[in-house]
């Protein structure tokens, strides 16, 4: 039984991660999830502590590093999955200034490989704060994981 697969889109602000750990504490049953961040926030003396603390703070998340020149990061994600761990994923990547700028190929292959279930998130930045306006289940893999609900 893979794990769960969180696709957040679309990745436009430093506060994406923060406001999804903490819908996910707020929707109920969505606790310990990997966070993939980008290595200059995950590995900063600074930054790097601020997160885990409200990780730990909205429900016990983690983070890891993900590069995209080194596949390290791809390959933890995958050993959560299949070890019916729960990941959080921006596919659009770091380039946080273009809202309809394309998936990176990671995700998809990340999905093929492990066949975990597998949903998305979107959010909306037409506030100064972000906010998630829909989520739903993708494709339900064969992890019987708790199913995101449509905020309001």
């Amino acid at each position: 039984m893979p794990g769960h697969l969180i696709l957040v889109r679309p990745h436009t602000s430093l506060l994406d991660g923060p406001v999804v750990a903490r819908y996910l504490q707020q929707i109920g049953g969505h606790y310990g999830y990997l966070f993939a961040v980008d290595p200059d926030y995950a590995r900063h003396p600074v930054y790097s502590r601020l997160l885990r603390w409200y990780g730990r703070l909205t429900g016990g998340h983690r983070m890891t590093a993900l590069d995209q020149r080194s596949s390290i990061g791809v390959r933890r994600i995958l050993r959560e999955l299949e070890g019916h761990g729960r990941v959080v994923l921006f596919p659009q990547g770091t380039g946080i200034g273009d809202a309809n700028r394309p998936d990176l190929p990671g995700a998809d292959w990340l999905v093929r490989k492990s066949r975990c279930a597998v949903s998305e998130i979107t959010l909306s930045h037409d506030h100064w704060f972000p906010r998630v306006i829909e989520n739903r289940i993708l494709c339900s893999g064969q992890a019987k994981e708790p199913r995101l609900r449509k905020s309001v």
